[in-house]
Parts: structure tokens; sequence; C-alpha cells
């Protein structure tokens, strides 16, 4: 029995999705956006320019990067397609995309890594996005996180571009 809650103890302080209910908000005023932080991920560095932060797992394997961006021709599903782009480039093989005017997700993976990112519309040609890298290992311990994060990822109030109600993250 004592092995069993030692156990409990070890994976409860270990994983960012059963370490309870210690989620953080970060906010960015320079773009009007904010989301959820999951426990277990520390700031690790903010942007010099005020667009948004690093977050690293504790245990240095994950790492959420969310951030503000000016959309260069100010139409977000475009824009959105070609980042995915951009990562299929990188090596990243997509294995999800769902590209609409007001919101975009993806997901796809590379070596042992598996990568999430979740764009939504904001007012004045702007767009937030999160991305989230985590180990292949622990794909199902991130499913719930990856839920939770989605349906933070707001715009300030006031801005009706974005859509009010994100639906749930697809199950890779």
């Amino acid at each position: 029995m004592r092995h069993a809650l030692l156990l409990t103890v070890a994976l409860c302080t270990s994983s960012p999705v059963l370490a309870g209910d210690d989620w953080t908000s970060y906010s960015n005023p320079r773009f009007g956006y904010s989301t959820a932080v999951p426990p277990g991920f520390t700031l690790g560095q903010e942007a010099d320019n005020g667009d948004g932060a690093t977050f690293r797992s504790d245990d240095g394997r994950s790492e959420l990067s969310i951030y503000g961006t000016m959309l260069e021709t100010g139409e977000f599903a475009g824009e959105a397609r070609k980042r995915i782009d951009r990562d299929r480039a990188a090596g990243w093989t997509i294995t999800y995309d769902k590209v609409t005017n007001g919101w975009a997700s993806y997901s796809g993976a590379r070596s042992q890594d598996i990568l999430y990112v979740r764009g939504i519309a904001l007012c004045a040609g702007n767009a937030a996005y999160f991305h989230l890298r985590y180990p292949r290992g622990t794909l199902k311990t991130f499913n719930n996180v990856i839920g939770r994060l989605v349906k933070s990822l707001r715009p300030a109030a006031g801005c009706e571009q974005a859509p009010q109600k994100a639906p749930g993250a697809a199950q890779n």
C-alpha cells in the first residue's frame, strides 16, 4: 500500500494534468489575448517586443510558446495555412489540421515529439497562438492539457472577431 501511495504522489507531482487545478493565467496587453498555463510549466522567457512568452515544463521535456502576431495580409485562414506549411517544411508530419476564418488547430509529430498548435483571430488584423511541444510518450496525459488550453485561448473583452466558443482539441 505504501508503494502505491508513493507512486501516486510521484505521478501527481510530475504530470501537468494530474497535478490538480493549479493553472495560472497569461495575458498579453499588446495583442489583447489571454490563456491558461498548465501546472508544472514555468516562465522560461518573455519576448523583448512584448508579443508573448515561452514556458517550460519542470522536467524540461515540454515547451509551451504563447504569442500574438500581426497578420501580414489581414486574412487569418490563409496565414494559418502558411504556418502549417512552415512547420511541415521544418520536418513536422502534420496529422491533423482544421482552419476556419476565426480559428485554426493542427498537430503533428517529429522524431519523439508531438506538436499541437492553436490560433485565433483577434481584432485589428492580429492573431494569437500557442504551440505546445511534448514527448510522444505523454500523448494521453497531454490530451486533457490541450483541451483546456484550446478553451482558454481568448481575445480581450470587446474583440468580437474571434470565436466566443472554441471547440475542444482533436485527438491525435
